[in-house]
């Protein structure tokens, strides 16, 4: 008996992983699409240059993103993270 013990051992456990994964199911929430935009892709033109206040600039790459539907998640220096639902 002493013999067969580490193979009951390693089969008991290999039970409580196979009974363990079969018990997980699929993530019920949302589901997210990323993207990735580079900094060089983005160039920005003012809004108004005749505008004596503050300077505002867009971007015609940014402003189709959110008419898509796209979120943006994060900036940095070298571009931008968008999100949006799984469609």
């Amino acid at each position: 008996m002493k013999n067969f013990r580490p193979y009951l051992i390693g089969a008991a456990l290999a039970a409580v992983v196979f009974l363990g994964m079969a018990q997980a199911v699929q993530p019920q929430g949302k589901r997210w699409q990323y993207l990735y935009v580079e900094q060089q892709w983005v160039k920005f033109e003012p809004i108004d240059a005749r505008n004596n206040g503050p300077r505002l600039v867009q971007s015609k790459v940014l402003n189709d993103l959110g008419n898509d539907g796209w979120e943006l998640v994060q900036s940095g220096v070298g571009g931008y993270l968008f999100r949006r639902p799984v469609r």
